[in-house]
């Protein structure tokens, strides 16, 4: 079955009194399920707006999206979609263990306390249950936007830049946990200015540049440096080595 697919999709910014700008151009994939997909291509590619277009939290001009079959704004794609953002909570007052009970009770999470101690004890976060959020680091609290989006067994996982802040034994601690995630099904959409760590990663990378999936390549039997080339060829900068 397909995890994602997405049809046909396009998506146009207008302001008053500036020009419009297009962000996304006829984008038409699909990801199956147990895939774990990275996301890659230049700043201002459209690659944040196409997540959120995937996630429903943005109305495309044309174009379909489904996960699972489903419309991803209904309740029940909400019921297993799991989302790591690039913005960061902060509360002076909320608790580390507030913030996902909360989470938890609002997902119908039976038997919360344990599920997010486990995943607390994974991503090493378990000494920062009672914190506040305010006192955790930027790296801590990245590592508590992968716990929520891990919360539930969700069986879609979008990530968007999840390694940016981590420390290099943290991004070690995920490759394994996402690893381990695959033997048990999960399909991942993967959005990373990292190279290296999509390779070591994903099964598949859809390349964005200019609004259009410039390339879609599998990485099995793809040896190191193969995403640097392609950014390079995509890009218009490739070198003579190449």
């Amino acid at each position: 079955m397909h995890a994602i697919q997405a049809q046909n999709l396009s998506k146009t910014y207008r302001q008053p009194f500036k020009p419009p700008v297009e962000a996304l151009r006829d984008v038409s994939f699909t990801v199956n399920e147990g895939e774990m997909v990275g996301l890659i291509g230049p700043n201002g590619a459209g690659k944040s707006t196409l997540m959120r277009l995937l996630l429903g939290f943005l109305p495309s001009d044309t174009g379909t999206v489904t996960l699972f079959e489903e419309s991803p704004e209904s309740l029940r794609a909400r019921s297993f979609i799991g989302y790591q953002a690039d913005t960061q909570f902060r509360s002076k007052n909320v608790t580390v263990r507030s913030f996902l009970l909360l989470h938890a009770e609002l997902m119908g999470i039976s038997d919360a306390e344990e599920h997010m101690r486990q995943l607390l004890r994974t991503f090493e976060l378990q000494d920062a249950y009672h914190r506040t959020l305010t006192a955790l680091s930027k790296g801590m609290r990245q590592k508590l936007e992968l716990v929520l989006a891990f919360l539930g067994s969700p069986k879609l996982v979008f990530l968007d830049e999840p390694t940016a802040a981590l420390d290099p034994p943290s991004v070690f601690v995920l490759r394994d946990f996402l690893a381990e995630r695959k033997k048990h099904g999960i399909t991942v959409m993967f959005s990373s200015h990292h190279l290296a760590e999509v390779e070591s990663i994903c099964d598949r990378v859809i390349f964005i540049g200019n609004g259009t999936v410039i390339d879609d390549s599998p990485m099995k039997d793809i040896g190191p440096g193969h995403l640097e080339r392609l950014f390079r060829k995509n890009l218009g900068k490739e070198g003579a080595s190449s």
